[in-house]
């Protein structure tokens, strides 16, 4: 590496707790349109996320060791009465942003997608009123690569200036969200799914 400025990157390994997440294993879409964007992406400074880790967090339910299973099946519960009216609702993933140093797709409508987190974060606190759910503003968006040290907030934006001028848009239906046991490793996240939450309104 030739950046003398990028540094390892912090941050706790191992479980996290359990989120509400968007999912896309079956978004074949999705995943060429990734794989496009990674073959431009410099692999010196930032790590493509694999097809089976695109991910679109919706909220933080527990972090890890504070739900029993029993308490997450209430939960869950919980969040398929409140999303019984919720159909299925198509998204757009396109636009290449920097993310403190991570590259990841704007994701909108962002009204659509805050409205199924709201719902499963008031399905949350209604059987938990002091669940840590995350209180973060930042908008919709899937990572496609993680930068391997800090300090690479101008090589993401550099890069995703480029790959945008001919990026295309992917549209994705969202017909789950998924409740998911999370553990961060030191490039990248994986899961365990614990629960699915069908929108059928």
């Amino acid at each position: 590496m030739d950046d003398s400025r990028a540094q390892k990157r912090g941050g706790q390994i191992g479980p996290l707790g359990h989120y509400w997440f968007l999912t896309f294993e079956y978004s074949s879409e999705l995943h060429n349109l990734v794989k496009e964007c990674q073959e431009a992406i410099d692999v010196r400074y930032f790590y493509p996320v694999p097809p089976d880790g695109l991910h679109l967090t919706l909220d933080r339910i527990m972090y890890a060791g504070q739900s029993t299973p029993a308490e997450l099946d209430v939960i869950a519960t919980a969040a398929r009465s409140a999303c019984t009216d919720l159909a299925p609702f198509t998204v757009t993933i396109d636009q290449l942003k920097n993310l403190r140093g991570a590259m990841g797709f704007e994701v909108g409508p962002v009204q659509r997608v805050h409205a199924l987190r709201n719902r499963l974060r008031a399905a949350t606190l209604s059987v938990f009123p002091e669940a840590p759910v995350k209180r973060s503003s930042s908008n919709p968006h899937v990572t496609v690569a993680y930068p391997v040290g800090d300090r690479l907030s101008d090589r993401a934006v550099s890069a995703a200036e480029t790959i945008n001028a001919t990026l295309r848009s992917v549209d994705v239906t969202v017909t789950e969200a998924v409740l998911v046991a999370l553990e961060r490793h030191q490039h990248r996240y994986s899961w365990t799914v614990v629960d699915r939450v069908p929108l059928v309104g």
